[in-house]
Formats: C-alpha cells, sequence, structure tokens
C-alpha cells in the first residue's frame, strides 16, 4: 500500500494536492479493503474541474492498472479535506465531495439521496450527502462524546512525500 501511494504522491497530476489516507485502511491488519483516499488543495484554492476529476482517475488508474497486486482505490476530492482528530458525525452531518461517477453513486443520485449535484469534468460528480446516508455510516468506530456514543469518522494519515517520517502501521 505504501509503495503506491509513494508513488502516487510523486505523480504530477496529484502535484496541486494534499492526499489522505482515510477510512478502514488506516487501522493495521485491514490489507483486504479499499483503499479510500481523499485529495484536498495544497493552497487552499480548489483547482479546476478537470484538474480535480484527472487526479481522481490517475488514482484509480494507478491502484487497477500499475501496482502488483492490484489494489482498488477510492479517491474522493473534499476542498476542506478530511477530519484529522476524533469527534463525533452525528447522522445529520453534511458531507461533500467530488468522486468519479459510478453505478452506485448514480442509483443514489437517481433515488434522491445526493443533494447538490454538478457534474466535474467528464466523469465526476460533486454533491453533497448526509452522514448517515453513507453506505459505510453503520461500519464507523463508535467512541464516548459528552456522556454518550456517537459514530465518528478514523483521523484521516496525510500521505507525505517519499522518505518523509509517516506512520508505517496504517
Amino acid at each position: 500500500m505504501w509503495r503506491l501511494l509513494d508513488a502516487l504522491r510523486a505523480a504530477p497530476e496529484l502535484e496541486p494536492f494534499r492526499i489522505w489516507l482515510v477510512g478502514s485502511r488506516v487501522q493495521s491488519g485491514r490489507a483486504e479493503s479499499d483503499i479510500d483516499l481523499v485529495l484536498s488543495s495544497r493552497d487552499g484554492l480548489p483547482p479546476c474541474d478537470e484538474g480535480v476529476e484527472r487526479a481522481l482517475w490517475h488514482c484509480r488508474n494507478r491502484g487497477l492498472y500499475a501496482s502488483n497486486p492490484v489494489c482498488i482505490v477510492d479517491p474522493c476530492f473534499r476542498p476542506d479535506g478530511p477530519r484529522t482528530t476524533v469527534a463525533p458525525l452525528p447522522p445529520r452531518s453534511i458531507l461533500k465531495g467530488v468522486k468519479l461517477l459510478s453505478p452506485r453513486l448514480l442509483r443514489e443520485a437517481l433515488a434522491g439521496g445526493l443533494e447538490g449535484c454538478r457534474p466535474v469534468g467528464r466523469f465526476s460528480v460533486e454533491y453533497s450527502r448526509r452522514a448517515g446516508d453513507t453506505n459505510y455510516y453503520r461500519k464507523l468506530p463508535i467512541g464516548p462524546f459528552s456522556d454518550s456514543q456517537s459514530p465518528y469518522l478514523r483521523p484521516a494519515i496525510e500521505v507525505a512525500p517519499a522518505g518523509a517520517a509517516r506512520r508505517r502501521d496504517a
């Protein structure tokens, strides 16, 4: 996984982006799951739609066609980046992002599960949806927050340039 992430970090298509490892791969021992990545703007200014779409395609294609063994990379662009601290994620929280269009995303859009949809490039869509409506919400870890239990997102790990110190147990 880290070889793939190092290759992505070194790719010119991803130069304008910060790359974050999110999801279940943040925990040790989850080598069988896909690799969920969040791309965010490096300088705080969102790149053009074509640049976002090109970066998403590069991540997906690198995992499928240039990795051995093949890795499923599920990239998303979020202008504000991912969560980097542990905090509750109420089911009504609004999550915004850009993803490559997929049959699942299309079904969700047609069923009314996505709000504020707009095309990004030719094969991507920007959308908003409630956290509780995501396919992963029920799989999130539960933690104590203000005397109650609540789901939360695992804190993201930034993919630093090759050779930089990083957490290797993810």
